[in-house]
Protein backbone atom coordinates (compact mmCIF):
# COMPACT_ATOMS: atom_id res chain seq x y z
CA UNK A 1 0.00 0.00 0.00
CA UNK A 2 1.23 3.39 -0.56
CA UNK A 3 2.19 5.80 2.13
CA UNK A 4 -0.02 8.41 3.18
CA UNK A 5 1.03 11.87 3.47
CA UNK A 6 -0.63 14.94 5.46
CA UNK A 7 0.45 18.31 6.12
CA UNK A 8 -0.30 19.54 9.50
CA UNK A 9 -0.62 23.43 9.74
CA UNK A 10 -0.42 25.32 12.86
CA UNK A 11 0.68 28.53 14.33
CA UNK A 12 4.77 29.27 15.51
CA UNK A 13 2.74 29.01 19.00
CA UNK A 14 0.85 25.91 18.68
CA UNK A 15 4.10 24.29 16.90
CA UNK A 16 6.47 25.13 19.89
CA UNK A 17 4.08 23.14 22.15
CA UNK A 18 4.20 20.81 19.78
CA UNK A 19 7.67 20.33 19.62
CA UNK A 20 7.65 20.27 23.42
CA UNK A 21 4.76 17.77 24.11
CA UNK A 22 5.40 15.54 20.84
CA UNK A 23 1.91 15.37 20.17
CA UNK A 24 -0.89 17.22 17.61
CA UNK A 25 -4.48 17.77 18.88
CA UNK A 26 -7.64 18.35 16.69
CA UNK A 27 -10.97 19.36 17.29
CA UNK A 28 -13.82 16.93 16.79
CA UNK A 29 -14.53 18.05 13.21
CA UNK A 30 -11.53 16.55 12.42
CA UNK A 31 -12.57 13.32 13.91
CA UNK A 32 -13.40 11.22 10.71
CA UNK A 33 -9.33 12.63 9.42
CA UNK A 34 -7.93 11.34 12.68
CA UNK A 35 -9.83 7.96 12.26
CA UNK A 36 -8.37 7.42 8.58
CA UNK A 37 -4.75 8.43 10.03
CA UNK A 38 -2.27 5.55 10.29
CA UNK A 39 0.56 5.00 12.33
CA UNK A 40 3.82 5.70 10.18
CA UNK A 41 1.93 8.01 7.75
CA UNK A 42 4.20 10.72 6.74
CA UNK A 43 3.66 14.45 7.71
CA UNK A 44 5.11 17.77 6.60
CA UNK A 45 5.00 20.00 9.20
CA UNK A 46 3.57 24.16 7.70
CA UNK A 47 3.77 26.94 10.28
CA UNK A 48 1.45 29.83 9.69
CA UNK A 49 2.36 33.57 9.33
CA UNK A 50 4.56 34.85 10.00
CA UNK A 51 6.84 32.05 9.33
CA UNK A 52 4.39 30.91 6.30
CA UNK A 53 6.70 27.60 5.09
CA UNK A 54 7.19 24.34 5.99
CA UNK A 55 9.24 23.58 9.23
CA UNK A 56 9.86 19.74 8.95
CA UNK A 57 8.96 16.39 8.64
CA UNK A 58 8.35 13.22 10.17
CA UNK A 59 5.49 10.54 10.83
CA UNK A 60 2.45 9.66 12.53
CA UNK A 61 2.88 7.74 16.08
CA UNK A 62 0.48 6.39 18.06
CA UNK A 63 -2.95 7.93 18.40
CA UNK A 64 -5.30 8.65 21.70
CA UNK A 65 -8.18 10.16 22.89
CA UNK A 66 -7.93 13.00 25.63
CA UNK A 67 -9.38 13.69 28.43
CA UNK A 68 -6.87 15.86 30.20
CA UNK A 69 -6.32 19.93 29.24
CA UNK A 70 -3.15 20.45 28.01
CA UNK A 71 -2.72 22.83 25.40
CA UNK A 72 -3.27 26.92 26.32
CA UNK A 73 -6.97 26.99 25.78
CA UNK A 74 -7.89 23.83 27.04
CA UNK A 75 -6.07 24.85 30.65
CA UNK A 76 -7.11 28.63 30.26
CA UNK A 77 -10.81 27.15 30.06
CA UNK A 78 -10.77 23.82 32.18
CA UNK A 79 -11.81 21.15 29.39
CA UNK A 80 -10.63 19.67 26.75
CA UNK A 81 -10.67 21.46 22.90
CA UNK A 82 -8.36 19.10 20.82
CA UNK A 83 -9.79 15.60 21.84
CA UNK A 84 -8.67 13.86 19.06
CA UNK A 85 -4.24 13.28 19.56
CA UNK A 86 -1.69 11.95 17.82
CA UNK A 87 1.56 11.47 18.57
CA UNK A 88 4.66 12.97 16.34
CA UNK A 89 7.66 11.04 15.16
CA UNK A 90 9.95 14.11 14.15
CA UNK A 91 12.70 13.17 11.41
CA UNK A 92 13.76 16.61 10.62
CA UNK A 93 12.51 19.91 12.66
CA UNK A 94 14.35 23.44 12.06
CA UNK A 95 15.05 25.17 15.30
CA UNK A 96 12.57 27.97 16.06
CA UNK A 97 15.03 31.08 15.59
CA UNK A 98 16.13 29.36 12.05
CA UNK A 99 12.12 28.98 11.69
CA UNK A 100 12.10 32.48 9.82
CA UNK A 101 14.81 32.26 7.92
CA UNK A 102 15.73 28.28 6.80
CA UNK A 103 11.84 27.73 6.07
CA UNK A 104 10.89 25.72 3.05
CA UNK A 105 8.03 27.95 0.72
CA UNK A 106 6.15 25.65 -1.53
CA UNK A 107 2.84 26.10 -3.44
CA UNK A 108 0.08 24.36 -1.07
CA UNK A 109 -2.81 22.72 -3.14
CA UNK A 110 -5.96 25.17 -2.58
CA UNK A 111 -7.87 24.50 1.38
CA UNK A 112 -4.49 23.40 2.50
CA UNK A 113 -4.12 25.42 5.36
CA UNK A 114 -6.65 23.50 7.87
CA UNK A 115 -5.14 21.86 11.21
CA UNK A 116 -4.22 18.44 9.17
CA UNK A 117 -4.67 18.01 5.03
CA UNK A 118 -4.54 14.53 3.40
CA UNK A 119 -1.68 15.37 0.35
CA UNK A 120 -2.07 13.74 -2.47
CA UNK A 121 -0.22 15.31 -5.12
CA UNK A 122 2.93 13.87 -5.64
CA UNK A 123 4.26 16.66 -7.17
CA UNK A 124 4.15 18.74 -4.15
CA UNK A 125 5.41 15.87 -2.15
CA UNK A 126 8.59 15.47 -4.23
CA UNK A 127 9.25 19.31 -5.01
CA UNK A 128 9.69 19.38 -0.58
CA UNK A 129 11.78 16.73 0.07
CA UNK A 130 14.06 17.90 -2.97
CA UNK A 131 13.87 21.24 -1.69
CA UNK A 132 14.91 19.43 2.23
CA UNK A 133 17.58 18.02 0.42
CA UNK A 134 19.25 20.88 -1.09
CA UNK A 135 18.71 23.07 1.61
CA UNK A 136 18.41 21.27 5.17
CA UNK A 137 21.05 18.60 3.82
CA UNK A 138 18.48 15.90 5.08
CA UNK A 139 17.29 12.61 2.93
CA UNK A 140 13.21 11.80 3.02
CA UNK A 141 12.82 10.07 6.08
CA UNK A 142 13.56 6.26 6.89
CA UNK A 143 10.56 4.90 9.18
CA UNK A 144 10.69 6.29 12.43
CA UNK A 145 12.01 4.18 15.45
CA UNK A 146 9.34 1.76 17.11
CA UNK A 147 8.57 0.47 20.06
CA UNK A 148 10.21 -3.45 19.90
CA UNK A 149 7.52 -5.84 18.81
CA UNK A 150 5.98 -7.58 21.68
CA UNK A 151 3.53 -9.66 19.10
CA UNK A 152 5.20 -12.91 18.05
CA UNK A 153 4.14 -16.87 18.16
CA UNK A 154 3.45 -18.01 21.35
CA UNK A 155 5.41 -21.08 22.88
CA UNK A 156 4.01 -23.99 23.52
CA UNK A 157 5.55 -24.57 26.64
CA UNK A 158 5.25 -22.99 29.67
CA UNK A 159 9.33 -21.75 30.58
CA UNK A 160 9.16 -21.08 34.10
CA UNK A 161 6.90 -19.32 36.20
CA UNK A 162 6.48 -15.33 36.43
CA UNK A 163 5.53 -13.67 39.18
CA UNK A 164 3.10 -10.86 39.19
CA UNK A 165 5.02 -7.98 40.23
CA UNK A 166 7.89 -9.52 38.33
CA UNK A 167 6.50 -8.46 35.02
CA UNK A 168 5.05 -5.31 35.72
CA UNK A 169 8.29 -4.07 36.87
CA UNK A 170 9.67 -5.32 33.75
CA UNK A 171 6.66 -3.53 31.82
CA UNK A 172 7.85 -0.51 33.76
CA UNK A 173 11.44 -0.81 32.79
CA UNK A 174 11.03 -1.20 29.40
CA UNK A 175 8.63 1.93 28.97
CA UNK A 176 11.35 3.78 31.19
CA UNK A 177 14.00 2.74 28.64
CA UNK A 178 12.41 4.00 25.81
CA UNK A 179 11.45 7.31 27.35
CA UNK A 180 8.23 6.89 27.82
CA UNK A 181 6.43 8.20 31.66
CA UNK A 182 5.95 4.64 32.99
CA UNK A 183 3.67 4.31 35.96
CA UNK A 184 2.12 1.05 37.81
CA UNK A 185 -1.14 0.90 39.17
CA UNK A 186 -2.37 4.22 37.44
CA UNK A 187 -5.92 5.16 38.65
CA UNK A 188 -8.80 5.12 35.44
CA UNK A 189 -12.15 5.25 37.06
CA UNK A 190 -12.31 3.96 40.67
CA UNK A 191 -10.01 0.98 38.57
CA UNK A 192 -6.04 0.22 38.60
CA UNK A 193 -4.35 -0.60 35.09
CA UNK A 194 -1.01 -2.62 35.87
CA UNK A 195 1.05 -0.51 33.78
CA UNK A 196 1.10 2.18 31.25
CA UNK A 197 3.47 4.25 29.35
CA UNK A 198 2.74 7.84 28.69
CA UNK A 199 4.11 10.38 26.29
CA UNK A 200 4.54 13.44 28.22
CA UNK A 201 2.96 14.52 32.25
CA UNK A 202 -0.80 15.38 30.84
CA UNK A 203 -1.40 13.43 28.38
CA UNK A 204 -3.47 10.56 28.51
CA UNK A 205 -1.76 6.54 28.62
CA UNK A 206 -0.84 5.45 25.02
CA UNK A 207 0.02 2.17 26.04
CA UNK A 208 -1.61 0.00 28.58
CA UNK A 209 -0.84 -3.60 30.11
CA UNK A 210 -2.59 -5.95 32.36
CA UNK A 211 -0.55 -9.20 33.56
CA UNK A 212 -2.33 -11.63 34.29
CA UNK A 213 -0.96 -14.52 36.17
CA UNK A 214 -3.52 -15.73 37.82
CA UNK A 215 -6.99 -14.90 38.75
CA UNK A 216 -9.89 -13.06 36.86
CA UNK A 217 -9.38 -13.09 33.26
CA UNK A 218 -12.03 -11.30 32.58
CA UNK A 219 -11.85 -8.31 34.94
CA UNK A 220 -7.82 -7.56 33.27
CA UNK A 221 -9.98 -7.60 29.58
CA UNK A 222 -12.55 -5.21 31.02
CA UNK A 223 -10.07 -2.55 31.75
CA UNK A 224 -8.20 -2.88 28.70
CA UNK A 225 -11.33 -2.41 27.06
CA UNK A 226 -12.42 0.31 28.65
CA UNK A 227 -9.01 2.26 28.50
CA UNK A 228 -9.12 1.55 24.75
CA UNK A 229 -12.64 2.99 24.49
CA UNK A 230 -11.67 5.58 26.92
CA UNK A 231 -8.38 6.81 25.01
CA UNK A 232 -7.81 4.88 22.64
CA UNK A 233 -4.77 3.74 23.94
CA UNK A 234 -2.27 0.33 22.69
CA UNK A 235 -3.54 -2.25 24.64
CA UNK A 236 -1.66 -5.19 25.55
CA UNK A 237 -2.74 -8.42 27.62
CA UNK A 238 0.64 -10.44 29.35
CA UNK A 239 -1.18 -14.21 29.70
CA UNK A 240 0.75 -17.31 30.10
CA UNK A 241 -0.36 -20.63 27.93
CA UNK A 242 -2.93 -21.96 31.11
CA UNK A 243 -4.72 -18.10 30.75
CA UNK A 244 -4.90 -18.11 27.06
CA UNK A 245 -7.59 -20.21 26.22
CA UNK A 246 -9.64 -18.11 28.68
CA UNK A 247 -8.26 -14.88 27.13
CA UNK A 248 -9.39 -16.42 23.57
CA UNK A 249 -12.79 -17.45 24.97
CA UNK A 250 -13.51 -14.10 26.26
CA UNK A 251 -12.39 -12.37 23.07
CA UNK A 252 -14.02 -14.37 20.65
CA UNK A 253 -17.42 -13.63 23.01
CA UNK A 254 -17.88 -10.97 25.19
CA UNK A 255 -15.11 -9.02 24.59
CA UNK A 256 -14.66 -9.67 20.68
CA UNK A 257 -14.97 -5.56 19.73
CA UNK A 258 -11.25 -5.36 20.58
CA UNK A 259 -9.73 -8.93 19.36
CA UNK A 260 -8.39 -7.47 16.87
CA UNK A 261 -7.05 -4.70 18.99
CA UNK A 262 -5.56 -6.21 21.99
CA UNK A 263 -1.90 -8.01 21.73
CA UNK A 264 -2.12 -10.90 23.44
CA UNK A 265 1.76 -11.58 24.87
CA UNK A 266 3.08 -14.43 26.43
CA UNK A 267 5.26 -13.68 29.58
CA UNK A 268 8.23 -15.28 28.02
CA UNK A 269 8.45 -12.28 25.16
CA UNK A 270 8.27 -9.80 28.32
CA UNK A 271 11.12 -11.17 29.74
CA UNK A 272 13.35 -11.21 26.55
CA UNK A 273 12.57 -7.79 25.72
CA UNK A 274 13.47 -7.01 29.09
CA UNK A 275 16.76 -8.47 29.13
CA UNK A 276 18.04 -7.19 25.25
CA UNK A 277 16.70 -3.37 26.54
CA UNK A 278 18.74 -3.26 29.34
CA UNK A 279 21.38 -5.05 28.40
CA UNK A 280 21.32 -2.28 24.70
CA UNK A 281 20.80 0.23 27.66
CA UNK A 282 23.82 -1.08 29.65
CA UNK A 283 26.41 -1.07 26.20
CA UNK A 284 25.16 2.38 25.11
CA UNK A 285 26.05 4.12 28.53
CA UNK A 286 29.44 2.57 28.69
CA UNK A 287 30.08 3.81 25.10
CA UNK A 288 28.92 7.18 26.19
CA UNK A 289 25.49 6.77 23.51
CA UNK A 290 22.47 8.55 24.70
Amino acid sequence: MAEKHWIVCGSPDNWDIALDSGMWGLVPRFRGVWRYLEEGDRLLFYATSPVAGMIGFGRVGAKFRQDRPLWPQEVEQGRVLYPFRFELQFDHCLPANLWRTERIKIALPVGSYAAINFLGDQDVIDGFYDAAAENWHVAPPPRGEQIPSLVEEQPAEEAQEWSHDTLKNMIFEIGRIHRYIAEKEYSMNGERLDVVWRRVERSVPTYVFEVQVAGDAYHALAKLKHAYDLWNSNIFFIVGEAGKTKADELLSGTFHEVRNVVRVVHPSRIERIHALQVEDEKLRREIGLP
